[in-house]
């Protein structure tokens, strides 16, 4: 046998294992809790109303305490 072919099967068994590793930890991952609340408005950014509905549109979903929380937020470690 030559040390290049016993390099590449140690080499599969190390990928092998590291993948199942990787499997069993995100599958872990599913059950620590995540505190997924929205505290209280805080208010609108001063700003014109065209800024403002702009803001609310494009930024208020992940950057406010107005969060819509969709399905695949609750899939660790997928942010939002």
């Amino acid at each position: 046998m030559s040390r290049a072919w016993l390099r590449r099967i140690g080499m599969k068994k190390f990928l092998k294992r590291a993948g199942l590793a990787l499997i069993v930890v995100l599958i872990a991952i599913q059950f620590i809790p995540v505190n997924m609340t929205n505290p209280p408005e805080r208010g609108d950014p001063p700003g014109p109303p065209e800024v403002q509905a702009l803001l609310r549109r494009a930024c208020f979903d992940c950057h406010s305490n107005e969060t819509v929380w969709p399905w695949y937020s609750q899939i660790a470690p997928v942010p939002c």
